[in-house]
């Protein structure tokens, strides 16, 4: 046997498939409720109780109302609710991307220059697709929540005019402040450096910092390695400048 040979490490595939498999059903879970969430936040006419004469409006009251400015805000409801949803399918697509080709290793630095060092491990093409998915998370989170933010003020307008009793303050309250939060997060997520990203649905703020060792071209015997650089979010992807970000 050669005194050279050389052994290379292999993952474990059942320690990846276990956390990976945990991952992923955690994010299952949690878009349930997220959906739940975004329902309740979006048809703000719909979920807060309103007076129609001298009872609570109904479903069918909101949608056949003889107002132009009540079905337009009613339509308006269901396009945030369509445009959050869109949001969530980007989410969880991006969610994937992140578990599938990265980890979190708490014993390795978080640092935007770190992790892109730990990048270069990943082939060009995957690394063009997380960048691109976080791209697109960050500029459509900004839309849904500029659009939620109309919705809210003129949905406001029209149950300020309906109040019923102090469930309707309540229940306004509680719904903004949920979606307030969930605009919140999708900021605070897609706000930082090019690899630097956050998981949308880990229970703790945990940032994938790391290359999952069964993608690790180092481990797998391929020695191509992609050059990352330290560009902004919003600069476009050249042929020879990639970035990821983590979570």
């Amino acid at each position: 046997m050669s005194d050279n040979l050389e052994i290379k490490q292999q993952p474990s595939e059942g320690f990846l498939s276990s956390q990976d498999d945990k991952q992923k059903m955690n994010v299952a879970l949690t878009l349930v409720l997220e959906v739940y969430r975004v329902m309740m936040g979006a048809f703000l006419l719909v979920f807060v109780p309103q007076k129609c004469g001298d009872d609570l409006c109904s479903l069918s009251e909101h949608a056949t109302s003889d107002s132009v400015f009540n079905k337009g805000i009613f339509g308006l409801n269901a396009f945030t609710l369509f445009l959050f949803l869109i949001l969530y399918g980007v989410e969880v697509k991006r969610e994937h991307k992140l578990i599938h080709y990265l980890e979190v290793n708490r014993t390795k630095p978080v640092d935007n220059e770190s992790v892109g060092e730990e990048l270069h491990k990943i082939e060009k093409s995957k690394i063009e697709k997380i960048w691109n998915l976080d791209s697109q998370y960050y500029y459509l989170g900004l839309s849904a929540s500029f659009v939620y933010l109309i919705n809210a003020v003129l949905s406001t307008i029209i149950i300020a005019d309906k109040y019923y009793d102090s469930k309707t303050i309540t229940v306004l309250a509680t719904n903004i402040l949920f979606m307030g939060m969930k605009v919140y997060d999708v900021y605070s997520i897609c706000n930082t450096k090019k690899n630097v990203f956050y998981s949308a649905y880990l229970t703790s703020r945990v940032q994938f910092n790391d290359v999952d060792p069964d993608k690790n071209l180092e481990l797998i015997g391929n020695d191509e390695e992609t050059p990352i650089n330290d560009e902004k979010k919003d600069e476009p992807i050249s042929n020879d400048s990639v970035v990821v970000e983590g979570v």
